[in-house]
């Protein structure tokens, strides 16, 4: 599928010590919403194909630290006049994958510079790893 991508932006990320003794947890979650263009050349742009706004809000605890926000990005499938749920899941894993890569990076940097240390997550999909992570 085609795309035009906006710029990832990181609404939100937040580190924190953590015990020890915590218990891991990971969740990342992916939310896709549909946005219309608007302004000068609205109507051109939409023609193109739908707009979505992918919206990646994550909590992941590992012993010792703890790293939470939201990463978004808007992202037009070029072609595509659809909705959200006519996305396979295979294609919705591709269109966020980046936005995914961005917290396993921004997560690595942190715990590099915090822990002297880099933490390199690896998220996969649920069905991938049969839940573990």
């Amino acid at each position: 599928m085609k795309t035009k991508r906006e710029a990832i932006v990181v609404e939100q990320f937040h580190y924190d010590c953590e015990s020890e003794t915590v218990k891991p947890k990971t969740d990342v979650q992916v939310h896709v919403n549909e946005v219309t263009a608007t302004g000068e050349g609205a109507d051109a742009m939409m023609a193109k194909g739908k707009i979505f706004q992918f919206s990646v809000p994550f909590k992941v605890v590992l012993q010792g630290f703890s790293v939470s926000g939201k990463i978004t990005q808007i992202v037009q499938l070029l072609g595509f006049k659809g909705t959200p749920d006519d996305i396979s899941a295979e294609e919705m894993q591709k269109l966020s994958r980046p936005l995914v890569e961005y917290i396993e990076t921004l997560t690595y940097q942190v715990t590099a510079v915090a822990l002297d240390k880099g933490v390199q997550l690896d998220f996969r999909p649920e069905e991938a790893n049969d839940g573990a992570e």
